[in-house]
């Protein structure tokens, strides 16, 4: 190859500027329909509509012309810099073209200059004329919903975007001798890294016991994945450390593809991936990816067993490398390289083993009270989710006799296993230690066994005050207005009287004084009293649960006239019950509990109704909520039925005896 001095040519520009234009011309076409063509005709259609509502008030916290057709500008930004890669480096991938390439009196580092500088230029004109546009229609538009320097800001992010996919996209084709699979692993080394670590952290939840996995995938996947930090964007723009991440990492990427392009062979334009080293990168991570995920797929949605997991690892494992060594052979009559499986699957055995030696000492890691400054506690499966707000402060318990608890409950917790065919709930336990540091642990525990584990914790005025909805609502000043909802009343009741919530609060207190929280324990079945919402000038409602041990909460409804919403059995009229004549008679149930065609009066089995209040009760006691027994009950709802169910072996003799 003849050498070259300048770093960039005027005629190399202009004949790969023209291979190149339709896209940009599409890409500027795309972005005016988008943005300033799209605002137009929204503006036109509102000036006509006599109930206009425009965006005058926008109060994002994004740029406002990026939110406007954020999906479809991230769909644009993330397609149309990668095919303008993969058009500028065809020539890689092609043996005529590149002998062509590298006849001409350039060296290398001159060639990849004019692909980086084309690329930049035709992915920054069609944000800047879409710019004008923009800035030409403001003045005519009723609803200025953004500024001048909004479409500075705009452009600015925009083009950050697609030169950080454009450079990834550059720096990927110098390894690959392939169009198509140029495009594809474009897009596989953007997601495929962070979920081989997410799937890793999913599957050694079989191996160890209270891995802390909600904290981990939530991070990977909004920061992990460019993709989802970019979803993330309309919540949590950049930060400044971000936009310095990305630079340094397209600094990186466009380094490392000038060193890799200068050694890659001319030749190597009938090879699938060109470097030694990285056709096993290849083979040996998108194998791994695919094993974690066949494993993943037998245990957690098949519901198998461990030893189904081993098979799913086998299955995909085979799979994928099969697959992927016809891809890398370009043929389909493979000749199966069998010593490199079973080379992959002794280092995957062997990396297994310290695995289960240092899981030991994770799962029996317990910190000592005196160690700990503060310790969160809560489930994601509680009636009050506002834990997972973004922004919503987390509360945590910080007395020692708590936090003793707190680690009482957790010894307790590791040695628990729970059945998946029970109720469960996900308990996630966060440290904070006095030297700074972290702990944090998760598990997976049966309903009733959380229930009990923590009842002590949940009777205590620390873990009241700090979790309990009821103390919550009654400490902040953005409590706008109460409700009270049941099965018994149609319609729900609201209380927004200040002197009536505080009475009303200040008896659900009452109740707390001998009553553990519901917190962590929360009964999600219709058959309680009922529920209070307490709406909050806040992201997010609190929700406490009322049930029949709640008197002086339920003495204070009777008390301000609200005594006919509660749902108590004591207050039933009458109840049907009937009894189960196999599958047949479990679709009528479905008829008349959850399409409301039918009532229990048409069931073609024999039924009875009980009157008695006593009889009631006692069957709601000994019931489960809609489940399928030898005996089902039905029972009056505002909106229609529901039911209760009853094993042969725990009906009481007065409900048997009237089927003999």
């Amino acid at each position: 190859m003849k050498s070259g001095t300048l770093l960039w040519n005027k005629g190399l520009f202009r004949q790969q500027l023209r291979s190149v234009t339709w896209v940009g011309v599409f890409l500027a076409l795309a972005l005016v329909i988008m943005l300033p063509l799209s605002m137009f005709i929204r503006e036109m259609t509102l000036r006509n509509d006599q109930f206009y509502a425009g965006f005058t008030d926008y109060e994002g916290i994004l740029n406002p012309l990026f939110e406007f057709s954020i999906p479809f500008q991230l769909i644009a930004f993330c397609s149309f810099p990668v095919l303008i890669g993969i058009i500028l480096l065809n020539f890689m991938t092609n043996k005529s073209a590149t002998d062509f390439f590298h006849s001409l009196p350039f060296k290398r580092g001159t060639t990849l200059t004019n692909v980086y500088i084309t690329g930049a230029v035709t992915l920054i004109v069609p944000l800047v004329i879409t710019g004008i546009l923009t800035a030409i229609l403001y003045p005519f538009l009723t609803d200025q919903f953004y500024a001048i320097s909004d479409i500075f800001s705009w452009i600015g992010l925009s083009y950050l975007i697609m030169l950080f996919m454009f450079i990834l996209t550059v720096a990927v084709g110098i390894f690959v001798g392939n169009a198509l699979l140029h495009g594809a692993l474009t897009y596989t080394v953007i997601i495929v890294p962070a979920l081989i670590i997410l799937l890793v952290l999913v599957n050694l939840q079989y191996y160890v016991t209270g891995l802390a996995l909600t904290a981990y995938t939530e991070t990977l996947l909004t920061n992990g994945i460019f993709f989802g930090r970019l979803i993330e964007l309309t919540q949590t723009p950049f930060s400044l450390m971000e936009y310095l991440i990305y630079t340094l990492i397209a600094a990186a990427l466009v380094a490392f593809s000038y060193f890799a392009y200068a050694k890659r062979p001319s030749e190597a334009t009938d090879q699938t991936i060109v470097f030694p080293l990285f056709r096993y990168v290849f083979l040996y991570s998108l194998t791994l990816f695919v094993m974690l995920i066949s494993g993943f797929y037998f245990t957690e949605i098949q519901q198998g067993s461990f030893i189904w997991t081993i098979v799913g690892y086998l299955l995909g494992a085979f799979i994928a490398y099969t697959v992927l060594q016809m891809i890398l052979q370009k043929t389909l009559r493979l000749s199966w390289p069998w010593k490199g499986f079973v080379v992959y699957g002794v280092v995957v055995t062997l990396l297994i083993v310290p695995v289960n030696l240092v899981a030991g000492f994770y799962e029996d890691k317990i910190p000592a009270v005196s160690e700990v400054e503060s310790v969160e506690i809560h489930s994601p499966n509680s009636r009050n989710s506002f834990m997972h707000v973004e922004g919503a402060e987390m509360p945590a318990l910080t007395n020692a006799d708590a936090i003793e608890m707190v680690t009482t409950v957790h010894e307790q917790l590791i040695d628990h296993r729970h059945s998946q065919f029970d109720d469960w709930s996900t308990v996630i336990i966060n440290y904070t230690l006095e030297d700074g540091s972290t702990l944090s642990r998760e598990y997976d525990v049966n309903h009733d066994y959380l229930k009990d584990v923590t009842v002590d914790l949940r009777s205590t005025q620390a873990f009241k005050e700090a979790y309990d909805p009821v103390y919550l609502a009654s400490e902040s000043d953005k409590l706008n207005y109460m409700m009270f909802y049941s099965n018994q009343n149609g319609e729900p009741i609201r209380i927004a009287d200040e002197e009536k919530m505080a009475s009303l609060i200040a008896a659900m207190k009452e109740d707390l004084e001998n009553l553990p929280s519901e917190e962590l324990a929360v009964d999600w079945s219709p058959q309680s009293a009922g529920e209070i919402q307490f709406s909050m000038n806040l992201p997010y409602d609190y929700h406490s649960v009322v049930t029949e041990d709640h008197k002086n909460t339920i003495q204070w409804m009777n008390e301000n006239g609200y005594g006919d919403a509660i749902f108590l059995p004591e207050n039933l009229e009458e109840v049907t019950v009937a009894k189960s004549e196999g599958d047949e008679f479990f679709r009528e149930v479905d008829s008349v509990v959850y399409e409301n065609r039918s009532t229990p009066d048409d069931l073609n089995v024999p039924t009875i109704t009980i009157t008695d209040s006593a009889q009631i009760e006692e069957l709601f006691e000994i019931g489960s909520f809609q489940s399928y027994g030898d005996y089902v009950i039905f029972y009056r709802v505002n909106d229609g039925y529901n039911y209760l169910g009853i094993d042969e072996s725990e009906a009481p003799e007065f409900l048997t005896s009237q089927f003999d």
